[in-house]
């Protein structure tokens, strides 16, 4: 007989199987088997002796099957990722009736004071360790659901835990859980569509026909290795089935699920690659991020954390528990890439809430009604339901419930899920409209043409992203690995259709480490190519001229850490006429240093000067734009330049952002204003600047654009490679080279990076066969990789020279488009 006290953790052990024991398909030897085998589900053991165990020949497959990836999910598929709070939670201590007097009543020494409560309403207050909850509140992402329950309530974890999961409240014969029964509806057999992050598969999961899969919130013992050593012994498993070896069917079976086992592995083994929170529940979020960002199919991610059961000293623990779970939320969706922000909600379920009034050990017994939260940037915002009723209640009497929680599950399946709630769940429900839009809706779009060559169209520079104030939609910092979407068409004088390239300036701000950023057209495969590179706590920017992606937007991620993004458009290319480039062997036009240009002497906090570029070095009067290299040298603070067309309003952009004593260069397309002239703000301190200019853009000008992917002409990092000395060049051919055609190019577009320097010094780069010019692309400090973008015009053979003055640095240089003669 079921002890009626049975804890949660027993409850849910009871209420879950080892991820081996679901698989019941008795056709043959499915992939799932092996993943338990070798450590994917619970258990693991010696391969052999598992193997020896497990393979008797009444389980050899009637016939071979081959592992299969997850199918990456649909642009308006949702997904949902269940927190699961065992134990049951105390719902009045996380969303508060603060202007409730029965509350504080029933509860003294345990109630949470109204001054120390986050309001969310005229009545209703969070508690104060959710603070980052609360930003999503006031964001309208996030619903709570007030007074959740189901009829004929059960005080026991395991039973009133069984309901939840099985989504068929009192009815102790059910098999099947009500994701299961989901999954049932699916057509295909997908392994990668819902899993539970842990070591067994707990009920809600496992259908009657099919059923998700576990995944250890710690990583794959087999499979996901990296270490040479195992790389090759991996290859060397999966030839054994590249075709049979005439043992017997036993040995072919083998063979081709070990190499299922590894090629999942394979695929899954980035996400446990970088470190994890200690936190056990920033941990689990952290991995279902991560797991969510790998797009391998995933369209349900269970979890859960324990420890609500709180029948003594609950003060201190439950506030303990709200930190873990803002701490956690906010790890989630740090690390969750933009790209999917429109398509993921979290709904928090826990089998049941905590009586009113508080007991003589400080804590709160087994209760019925509850409050829950979906949250995700397609929730409709605010308070659902009603809070149940405090007055009248003796000690022991529990609240009455006023919403089904299968009407949580009815909203989440028929509007985010794609439906199927009545079948699901054996009946209809109240569907509580919880979201404002469907998976991936309300995300601007535009059609992106074919890759042809383009003419560029000037902007005055406007601000697309900012994660700092939620500018394009993104409140909180890049995590490691987190990709970051922005939407680029439609915005800042930037057209829908037509686009075939964008120049944008990149800022990786305020970095908790060394790291390093990557620039590339959303839906196509991340290049290897870094854009930016930065130290800890540093402002650093980079300008970038890339295709523009699906749904006209580029994907931006931050390798280390995590850092802030600022991005702001330049300008476009488009298919129809505009502006074309003519490039330039570089001229200097501003040096405050010496008074080329004009001008003696750093320039003053909120400061701004002109400069006129037409006229020098060629430029006519009829360019647009001019393509320069602003640098800022020695300044006095941290702070930043703006650089725009002169006569109009100085726009809300960063052209160079710098550190006390820093020489920092960044290319830039700049329009041109009143006079010929582009002006240039500084915002703090003194700063010295030096302007470089390298081509134009006009009517006239011959050049149009072809965006090319990301491809290496050098690296001498390479085995047969050697640093660059001091005051030493090198010829790089380029026509020819990389999808750059053997002809017809004027200019290149290529990405400069340097690692490792001995030094501090500077890299030019400039046309074979002319002379070095006085001016700088790159100012690398000593031990810092730095990178930049060049327009370099191509010399009479097809190839460009780079310089380094001082100590020796390794050289990585890839093109990324040309511009034709």
């Amino acid at each position: 007989m079921l002890d009626p006290d049975i804890s949660t953790h027993d409850a849910r052990r009871l209420l879950s199987v080892p991820d081996h024991i679901a698989d019941d398909d008795a056709a043959g030897l499915k992939r799932r088997t092996f993943l338990q085998m070798v450590g994917w589900g619970v258990g693991g053991g010696a391969l052999l002796g598992t193997l020896g165990e497990a393979i008797a020949p009444s389980m050899l497959p009637g016939h071979l099957q081959e592992a299969w990836a997850g199918s990456p999910i649909g642009p308006t598929d949702g997904i949902v990722v269940l927190l699961g709070f065992e134990g049951g939670n105390d719902f009045l201590n996380t969303f508060v009736p603060y202007t409730n007097g029965n509350y504080y009543s029933q509860r003294p020494g345990l109630a949470i004071p109204a001054n120390q409560v986050l309001p969310i309403s005229s009545t209703i207050g969070l508690n104060n360790r959710l603070g980052f909850v609360k930003s999503m509140y006031d964001r309208g992402e996030v619903a709570i659901v007030q007074g959740v329950g189901y009829p004929n309530p059960d005080l026991s974890h395991f039973s009133s835990m069984a309901y939840w999961m099985a989504g068929r409240a009192n009815n102790s014969s059910v098999t099947s859980g009500w994701v299961g029964r989901w999954l049932d509806g699916r057509s295909g057999n997908d392994l990668f569509t819902a899993a539970t992050i842990g070591g067994s598969l707990p009920l809600h999961l496992i259908g009657e026909v099919k059923r998700g899969t576990a995944i250890p919130p710690w990583g794959l013992d087999f499979g996901g290795d990296t270490d040479p050593r195992d790389l090759r012994m991996y290859d060397g498993i999966r030839a054994f089935a590249a075709q049979s070896a005439g043992r017997g069917a036993l040995q072919d079976a083998l063979a081709v699920g070990m190499k299922g086992v590894i090629d999942v592995g394979q695929e899954v083994a980035p996400i446990f690659t970088r470190p994890l929170p200690e936190n056990r529940l920033q941990q689990k979020l952290t991995v279902a991020a991560r797991l969510i960002n790998a797009n391998l199919g995933l369209r349900v991610i269970d979890t859960s954390f324990d420890g609500f059961d709180t029948h003594s000293s609950q003060p201190a623990s439950h506030d303990e528990l709200m930190v873990d779970l803002n701490n956690a939320l906010f790890s989630f969706f740090n690390t969750l890439d933009d790209r999917f922000k429109s398509r993921v909600t979290i709904m928090t379920y826990s089998e049941f809430g905590r009586t009113s009034y508080s007991n003589d050990s400080q804590g709160t017994d087994h209760g019925t009604a509850s409050a829950h939260m979906l949250i995700g940037s397609q929730v409709r915002g605010g308070l659902y339901g009603q809070m149940p009723s405090l007055a009248n209640l003796d000690p022991w009497e529990r609240l009455a419930f006023n919403v089904d929680f299968r009407s949580m599950y009815t909203s989440v399946l028929d509007s985010w899920m794609g439906g199927g709630a009545s079948s699901v769940l054996g009946g209809n429900y109240e569907n509580l409209n919880l979201f404002r839009a469907g998976p991936g809706q309300g995300v601007a779009s535009g059609s992106v043409p074919p890759s042809v060559l383009g003419d560029y169209v000037s902007l005055t520079p406007y601000r697309l992203y900012d994660s700092r104030n939620g500018t394009g939609g993104r409140t909180i910092q890049l995590g490691a690995g987190t990709v970051g979407e922005v939407q680029v068409l439609g915005l800042g004088g930037v057209p829908t259709t037509g686009v075939t390239a964008v120049a944008v300036n990149v800022v990786s701000v305020a970095a908790s480490e060394t790291t390093s950023m990557t620039v590339w057209p959303t839906g196509e495969a991340q290049h290897a190519t870094t854009n930016v590179k930065s130290l800890a706590n540093r402002a650093v920017p980079s300008l970038v001229i890339l295709k523009v992606g699906q749904g006209g937007r580029i994907n931006i991620v931050n390798d280390n850490g995590s850092a802030h993004c600022v991005v702001d458009v330049m300008g476009y290319f488009r298919t129809t006429a505009g502006d074309r480039l003519q490039p330039i062997t570089p001229v200097r036009a501003l040096d405050t240093r010496n008074g080329t240009g004009g001008r003696l002497g750093a320039v003053g906090a909120t400061q701004t000067i002109d400069v006129s570029v037409v006229g020098l070095g060629g430029i006519p009067n009829d360019a647009s734009a001019v393509v320069l290299n602003l640098t800022a040298v020695q300044p006095t603070a941290k702070a930043y330049a703006t650089l725009w067309p002169t006569g109009v309003a100085r726009p809300l952009a960063s052209s160079v952002n710098f550190e006390v004593g820093q020489t920092v260069p960044n290319m830039a397309i700049a329009k041109v204003g009143t006079g010929g002239k582009v002006s240039i703000y500084n915002h703090a301190g003194n700063t010295n600047y030096v302007v470089d200019i390298v081509g134009y853009l006009s009517p006239t000008a011959p050049g149009r654009h072809f965006p090319l992917a990301a491809a290496r002409l050098l690296d001498t990092r390479t085995a047969n490679g050697a640093p660059m000395g001091p005051q030493s060049s090198r010829r790089i051919q380029v026509l020819g080279v990389g999808g750059v055609p053997a002809s017809g190019v004027g200019s290149v577009v290529v990405t400069l990076t340097a690692v490792g320097p001995t030094a501090n010094s500077f890299v030019t780069a400039w046309p074979d066969g002319d002379t070095r010019p006085p001016t700088a692309n790159l100012n690398p400090l000593a031990g810092a990789a730095v990178t930049n973008m060049c327009i370099v015009k191509l010399g009479a053979s097809g190839a460009v020279q780079v310089y380094n003055q001082n100590g020796s640095v390794h050289l990585v240089v890839d093109v990324v488009g040309y511009f034709s003669s």
